[in-house]
């Protein structure tokens, strides 16, 4: 059964660009989670992940695509979080993004029109001028969005990764067999 309401219309140049997508690059501060920093009295720090996010990229990565992060800021949640989800490719406190964006493509072999790149900020800037389909949250700082092909609906640390998933998949035509056994009927 398919939810039409949550297909996004898109146009044909845009759907050319996510067509072209098997790997998707995620900023953590302010896109996988909300932008805010918890300093604990140890002065050690902790993030919150939105679970439904972490599951967006567990679809995208049962179809076959790939996921990455890089961050300016070091934080051993980070690196928990991303291996629990599977990411292999994890760059933290960097503050050149564009380098850790060309470790990855050597490491991967792609080219630029197959990567996407999720940013709030303008640290971000630099990569989403690289990427085939570059991408900013709800809440990204004005500077940032004329950059992006696409702006997210939902804030960063609220769904807005999801959503990506979610568009990636749906115009790749994944999204159907990907999510089949979650609406098939218990028939045992």
């Amino acid at each position: 059964m398919r939810d039409e309401s949550s297909v996004v219309a898109v146009d044909e140049a845009l759907k050319e660009r996510i067509l072209s997508v098997r790997l998707v690059i995620f900023d953590v501060d302010g896109v996988l989670t909300d932008g805010g920093i918890t300093i604990h009295d140890d002065g050690s720090e902790s993030k919150t992940f939105d679970v439904k996010d972490g599951h967006g990229i567990k679809l995208l990565q049962r179809c076959g695509l790939q996921a990455a992060l890089i961050s300016g800021r070091f934080c051993a949640s980070v690196d928990h979080r991303a291996k629990g989800l599977g990411i292999e490719h994890v760059y933290q406190g960097i503050h050149r993004k564009v380098e850790a964006y060309e470790k990855i493509r050597a490491a991967t072999g792609l080219e630029d029109r197959h990567m996407a790149y999720v940013g709030d900020d303008l640290i971000d800037i630099p990569v989403m001028r690289r990427v085939g389909f570059a991408v900013c949250v709800q809440d990204a700082v004005d500077h940032v969005k004329p950059y992006a092909h696409y702006v997210t609906k939902r804030p960063g640390g609220k769904g807005a990764a999801r959503e990506i998933c979610e568009l990636i998949l749906q115009v790749q035509g994944l999204w159907e067999g990907v999510t089949a056994r979650y609406f098939q009927e218990d028939l045992g």
